[in-house]
């Protein structure tokens, strides 16, 4: 059995896989991931490989709840000058994020060579890939970050609505908050896709549905890091 471990910033999700077949998949936090854990007969000949992007104290943690399970073979994956033909643009390749790294690695076992990924979430990356090579990318506030960051560092921006997405001009302050920030992120993705028309383009992270619905074009994978994963593991 290999299990693959995905650890964002704000969520845990992995995944049990027997070959090519997923067992499971789930989304939850360490105690839910250890329950998980203890449900498995025998772990003593699985192997675990790991996406992480907290700190080392947290992937120690993690290290010490596969321990613990019986699960012995743990792989922190980190991002290198090169693997698989894939070139990172780095000057300091493991400073690149290991998530990142994983889901451009993924767009090219799936047969690209020039591609985008926007990963969507607690912030919004996006990758680009041309000719094989990792040619840099950009980080920006994701929409819930964004949001947030107003009613921090202002007096008067205070709401507790919750609205739907849209990029459409908002008739109250929260409206207003929500559609600038699907407006800022919309803006940049698309304008970047339309840099590279020549790129497939794949979504991931939790604003990824909404995106697509507001008029991104692009393929929404879901489990894009846990399939970079699974690359990294067994298909290189």
């Amino acid at each position: 059995m290999n299990i693959l471990v995905d650890v964002g910033n704000t969520s845990i999700k992995w995944q049990f896989r027997e070959g090519q077949a997923v067992v499971r998949t789930e989304v939850g936090d360490l105690n839910s991931l250890e329950a998980q854990l203890a449900l498995r007969d025998d772990l003593s000949t699985a192997t675990a490989a790991v996406s992480c992007v907290r700190d080392e104290a947290f992937a120690r943690e993690l290290q010490t709840l596969f321990t613990a399970a019986g699960c012995t073979s743990v792989h922190f994956v980190s991002s290198v000058a090169e693997f698989a033909g894939l070139k990172n643009a780095y000057s300091a390749p493991d400073t690149l994020g290991v998530d990142r790294w994983l889901a451009l690695l993924e767009t090219r076992a799936r047969g690209h060579t020039t591609s985008l990924v926007i990963d969507a979430g607690t912030a919004c990356t996006i990758d680009v890939m041309s000719q094989g090579s990792h040619v840099g990318g950009y980080i920006l506030p994701g929409v819930c970050l964004a949001r947030e960051s107003l009613i921090a560092n202002t007096d008067t921006i205070r709401f507790d609505d919750t609205v739907q997405a849209s990029l459409m001009p908002g008739t109250t302050t929260a409206a207003c908050v929500s559609s600038g920030a699907w407006l800022m992120t919309y803006g940049a993705v698309n304008e970047i896709i339309r840099r590279f028309p020549e790129a497939a383009v794949f979504l991931t992270g939790g604003s990824a549905k909404e995106l697509i619905a507001l008029g991104v074009e692009g393929e929404w994978v879901t489990d894009l890091v846990c399939e970079g994963l699974d690359f990294w593991l067994n298909g290189a």
